[in-house]
């Protein structure tokens, strides 16, 4: 069993330059765990951290016993945790108190990692639960080995390795109480479920640990996909939003369209009933539909999906003539005119009729109750409406900018002019416009 403490530890890269925390309850595996360090003191450095729930009578006891253990031998740092307050899901809440107080404790010594005496019956346990609680596959991979600054040196070591440990090394621990009251979960099953497993399959743990390899497969398998598409054309990241291309991505399966928009998009922890509601989503997959997920927003368009937390920047600009005005992605500029024209396909540059014009233009952000009169048309129509029917995505939609003369539209910049302020044979006032993408 210690040799194979000592690979795992090495497989996390501990040596005697890592400063450890070992969490110690006073229980058997804790307890075997500080044995374990203590016989190998002058491979490691270590301090010891001891957490009291102040949840019954054994609790002192189990502190005095980790007290006298440590016994000015070691770096001990004891707390106590108030638990007046935790009436409902106890177990949960405690393990939340419990590792909050142990980061605390890492901070205040400098340490480099936490360590916890979580073993392999612990890991069947715990994804026993996870598939009776319905989890996704993060949640069935069960105990990491490692979670950013927790190590589980013992992962793979059986219950009854640890208890021949302390057997043949005399360990002194107490047997929390606790761990009898079958109304926790994990204690109905570690004394009713897994006692008659083990009557099937004696090294019962295995299996489970197995089961765990499969599922880290699966996730590296998913993660191959994320990573292979996220490095194609088919996703795009811009300063204010992500670009996924619709076709490619809903060819995925959901798992990896699930990972892609959690991991890389959102990077924020989903419960089940978001997933469910992304999955719904996906599935119906309408055109102009969007989903509000934590803070971003999640929109299928004709060709895309965009995922972005603010599109609607408001620009507003008086802008001189001669002068030109660059901001974040645009240039816009104009001026009076005197030379003949000739007239192009360029969208970046259109000429008007300068009679009508009050003062300096402005270039802002389009509104929802913006119309003009389109090149050509009779009639009003509202930008937006003239946008949605050039068939443009959603991000550009969002960029679109129009150039006023005072509150009236001159150009929807770089689509469409007003039919108001055409060229005629008798204009006499000219004027260039100029608007670019930078």
């Amino acid at each position: 069993m210690q040799n194979k403490i000592i690979k795992n530890l090495e497989s996390f890269d501990c040596d005697k330059n890592v400063h450890l925390l070992l969490a110690v309850s006073g229980g058997i595996d804790s307890m075997v765990m500080l044995h374990f360090f203590q016989q190998n003191k002058f491979s490691f450095k270590f301090s010891v951290a001891h957490i009291n729930h102040c949840y019954n009578a054994d609790n002192q006891k189990m502190e005095n016993l980790v007290r006298d253990e440590c016994n000015n031998k070691n770096n001990l740092i004891i707390r106590h945790i108030e638990s007046e307050s935790i009436k409902s899901n106890i177990e949960s809440n405690f393990r939340k108190l419990r590792y909050n107080e142990l980061e605390k404790i890492r901070k205040e010594v400098n340490a480099d990692l936490i360590v916890t005496a979580h073993h392999a019956d612990d890991q069947a346990e715990t994804i026993m639960i996870k598939i009776l609680n319905s989890s996704g596959l993060d949640g069935l991979k069960g105990i990491r080995k490692r979670n950013r600054n927790i190590i589980r040196p013992m992962y793979n070591i059986s219950k009854s390795e640890i208890k021949n440990y302390a057997a043949k090394n005399f360990v002194n621990y107490i047997d929390d109480p606790t761990n009898l009251d079958i109304s926790f979960t994990r204690n109905f099953l570690r004394n009713n479920v897994f006692v008659d497993l083990k009557k099937i399959k004696k090294d019962i743990h295995l299996p489970f640990i197995d089961f765990s390899k499969r599922i880290n497969e699966v996730h590296d398998l998913i993660a191959f996909n994320v990573q292979n598409f996220c490095n194609s054309d088919n996703y795009n990241v811009k300063k204010d939003f992500i670009e996924i291309k619709k076709i490619e991505f809903f060819n995925l399966p959901f798992l990896v369209q699930f990972k892609i928009i959690s991991n890389l998009c959102l990077k924020k922890t989903f419960k089940k009933t978001d997933i469910r509601d992304l999955k719904d989503f996906f599935r119906k997959n309408d055109t102009g539909s969007t989903r509000k997920i934590l803070e971003k927003t999640i929109y299928i368009d004709k060709k895309s999906i965009f995922i972005y937390e603010n599109l609607d920047k408001a620009y507003f600009k008086k802008v001189d003539p001669g002068k030109k005005m660059k901001i974040d992605n645009f240039t816009f500029s104009w001026n009076f005119y005197k030379k003949a024209i000739n007239f192009d396909s360029n969208s970046k540059v259109e000429f008007i009729d300068a009679s009508k014009l009050k003062g300096n233009l402005v270039i802002r952000s389009i509104r929802e109750d913006d119309s003009f009169l389109p090149l050509g048309m009779k009639g009003h129509k509202k930008v937006i409406k003239f946008l949605k029917d050039k068939n443009l995505s959603l991000i550009n939609r969002k960029k679109s900018l129009v150039v006023c003369n005072d509150s009236e539209i001159i150009w929807v910049a770089g689509y469409q002019l007003s039919e108001k302020y055409k060229i005629r044979e008798n204009s006499k006032k000219i004027v260039k416009l100029n608007f670019f993408r930078n």
